[in-house]
């Protein structure tokens, strides 16, 4: 754990950098939606599965590190710890701007990308029930092998 305030910084400083690691796999990630490389993002999401890992065991490190001082575990008390720490330097101070700035443009860009998924979803499955509908195919299989009616049901009889 950090004990003054240039390890405070250089541990900032990898944060900020793992979250600019993460941001770079989130606009590789866009860029491959949006191009229809669809085959991409299996390799981005092992990617960001390993980067997730490391940003959270580098956040739960700087919580931890705060209880153990007394402060909330949260961004206030962060805020407090800089103020506080005799050693914490304006460059300490500075980089943990940066890692709030890049978490929120993180937060924007992983937000911005489930709704391109989101949509190409959509588009996937008014495409499947158009030929589902058009091929005389009553029903699809799902992932868990139950059957799924792709045609809207049909009256054969009133009574």
């Amino acid at each position: 754990m950090p004990a003054d305030g240039a390890t405070l910084e250089h541990t900032l400083h990898i944060e900020s950098e793992a979250l600019a690691a993460f941001i770079a796999l989130l606009r590789e990630e866009q860029q491959a939606i949006v191009r229809g490389k669809l085959d991409r993002l299996c390799a981005c999401a092992e990617s960001k599965s390993i980067c997730l890992f490391e940003l959270s065991r580098l956040g739960e490190q700087r919580l931890e590190w705060l209880r153990k001082r007394g402060l909330t575990a949260n961004r206030a008390g962060m805020e407090q710890l800089l103020r506080e720490q005799a050693g914490a330097t304006s460059q300490a101070r500075d980089t943990w701007r940066k890692v709030l700035d890049l978490t929120q443009t993180a937060q924007q860009l992983n937000d911005t990308n489930g709704g391109l998924i989101g949509s190409r979803l959509s588009g996937t499955q008014r495409a499947l029930g158009v030929l589902f509908s058009t091929s005389n195919i009553g029903g699809a299989y799902t992932s868990n092998g139950s059957t799924v009616c792709l045609r809207p049901a049909q009256t054969l009889a009133v009574a």
